[in-house]
């Protein structure tokens, strides 16, 4: 069998097990799932395992930071969130800096009690790029009408992304990516030193906590994040507005989740 075909098999093994990790366990059947299905491809003898294509995907369970000292953040240059804009402006430590429309190191001023922390930035390429965008337009607007219901001001938080660069939706990151990054969202941590963090999507949730559980065992209750030095930070994690777009079924899980956070920072009285 064709390398292509074999490529084709373990890109959707990968797909679904990501799907499956998220918790997604059915899927609408539409058009192109019926049109899918009625093909009747050859099978093949051999699939590449997964763990083979981790340079290929998103970053698999455990592997976010194995290479975090890739990331050329100075401990001792960095000392401002103005810096680490700097920083992140003139990265150029893999390739996705190729690619980039915009940095997008995060916002926000400090101190904040909050810090929010979501993937990457995905713009698409039919319509010009805004800047400012942090998750997205759709999605930023949902963010701000959740911060609202949860009676938090958002001037009190700082909102990021793992991923620094604003990207094409055509391009997907790489786990290289993520873990030439993720030294920047740990210096920004340690930096602004939120009373509580909330982590939106997979990505983002493996990349603070690094835990391999599925998003869907994670999400709920709180997680601890150990800062250098000690002392800890309280995580909550839930879904990402990108995939509550698409999902929308799922926005009342998000607000549950969200409610304990905020019964937690004392923003809506406990139940």
């Amino acid at each position: 069998m064709a390398d292509n075909q074999l490529d084709f098999y373990a890109g959707l093994q990968s797909l679904l097990k990501y799907h499956e990790e998220i918790g997604i366990d059915s899927l609408p059947l539409g058009d192109e799932i019926r049109k899918f299905l009625s093909l009747s491809p050859p099978i093949p003898s051999v699939i590449k395992p997964v763990e083979s294509l981790s340079d290929q995907e998103l970053p698999a369970a455990g592997t976010i930071l194995e290479r975090k000292e890739t990331t050329k953040v100075s401990t001792e240059s960095i000392f401002t969130i103005a810096d680490i804009e700097k920083e992140v402006a003139s990265c150029r430590d893999c390739e996705l800096h190729q690619k980039r429309i915009y940095p997008v190191a995060g916002r926000g001023d400090i101190p904040v009690r909050l810090m929010i922390i979501g993937d990457w930035l995905s713009l698409s390429g039919t319509t010009a790029p805004v800047a400012g965008q942090l998750f997205g337009l759709q999605q930023d607007q949902m963010l701000f009408r959740m911060l609202a219901a949860m009676k938090i001001d958002a001037q009190d938080v700082f909102i990021t992304n793992v991923i620094k660069c604003a990207i094409s939706d055509t391009c997907q990151p790489k786990a290289s990516h993520v873990q030439t990054c993720v030294g920047f969202l740990k210096k920004q941590i340690d930096l602004i030193r939120p009373q509580y963090i909330c982590t939106m999507g997979m990505v983002a949730a493996r990349a603070v906590l690094e835990r391999s559980l599925p998003l869907s065992r994670l999400r709920g209750k709180f997680h601890d994040y150990t800062l250098p030095g000690g002392g800890a930070i309280p995580v909550l994690t839930t879904y990402h507005p990108s995939y509550l777009l698409q999902n929308p079924e799922m926005k009342k899980a998000t607000w549950n989740d969200l409610q304990i956070l905020a019964h937690k920072m004392g923003s809506l009285p406990a139940k």
